[in-house]
């Protein structure tokens, strides 16, 4: 639906989270990465989960649809360890089914999966395995290089003062933005 509103001109750009991928840099005109991601996977603190491989005979959740999901299936060697994977209409769901115990991890961005838990408190680790990396671009119409080349350039501005920085460490606790330092 975002590339929809994006081609309709209902929107000028795609900007939230938005995984870039061959696909997508077919279609679309992409500014240069400003976030390295990967998908992982969060577990409940006291579940004694540590690995990738503890998840053998677990149930998991994701969000239907998302890089989540072509993680998994790009992995049929793990997918094919799970008891199950069960597909949620949002992150925000599938975290609270982790909170209750309905599924035993979910799969999701490194970076939204942080960031929950720096927000919220609840009790969730991160996996440091990860299943996929990714990198995160604001998406134009591939017709509107000169927007796309502006908006680059202001980034790349912002992260020379250190205005990305500072955005960064106040929203994720430390500059995870890549903006000038690839």
């Amino acid at each position: 639906a975002k590339e929809q509103e994006l081609n309709t001109g209902n929107i000028d750009c795609i900007w939230n989270g938005f995984t870039m991928t061959p696909e997508r840099e077919e279609a679309l005109s992409f500014t240069k990465p400003y976030l390295d991601n990967a998908q992982v996977v969060i577990v409940r603190n006291d579940a004694g989960i540590a690995s990738l491989a503890d998840l053998a005979g677990k149930k998991i959740g994701l969000q239907a649809g998302s890089s989540a999901a072509d993680a998994v299936e790009a992995n049929p060697e793990f997918k094919a360890t799970l008891a199950e994977v069960v597909e949620f209409k949002d992150n925000l769901t599938a975290l609270m089914d982790l909170e209750i115990g309905g599924v035993d991890g979910v799969v999701m961005d490194m970076v939204v999966g942080n960031y929950s838990i720096m927000t919220t408190g609840k009790n969730f680790v991160v996996l440091s395995e990860s299943l996929s990396s990714e990198k995160y671009g604001i998406g134009f119409r591939k017709a509107d290089v000169k927007l796309r080349d502006e908006v680059q350039k202001i980034l790349e501005e912002m992260a020379a003062d250190g205005t990305v920085a500072a955005i960064s460490a106040k929203w994720f606790g430390s500059d995870i933005s890549v903006i000038g330092k690839n």
